[in-house]
């Protein structure tokens, strides 16, 4: 029986996550979500939560679900800046 390989998510401190050097970020409409591009190998884009004290990544799955359930969240407007974000920061790094 082969163990599922762990997810591994990466926290920052509010000063390394809102510096562009550690990779491009964007607020998401006016919640505590926001996305970041990390300037890693892989340049992944990761969904983030804003903890005040330090910025958490959480699994794409958190995101959708937390969205999904969350009435006062504009959906529409936040996949479109979801969309935006990947288009601008995909590959173009």
């Amino acid at each position: 029986m082969s163990r599922k390989k762990r997810e591994s998510y990466i926290s920052y401190d509010q000063e390394t996550f809102l510096n562009t050097k550690t990779g491009p970020y964007q607020r998401l409409d006016n919640t505590a979500w926001y996305l970041k591009k990390k300037n890693t190998n892989d340049g992944e884009v990761g969904y983030f939560l804003n903890l005040h004290t330090k910025f958490q990544q959480m699994p794409n799955a958190c995101f959708a679900a937390t969205a999904e359930r969350t009435p006062e969240l504009n959906v529409p407007a936040i996949k479109t800046q979801i969309k935006q974000f990947m288009e601008v920061h995909s590959e173009s790094n």
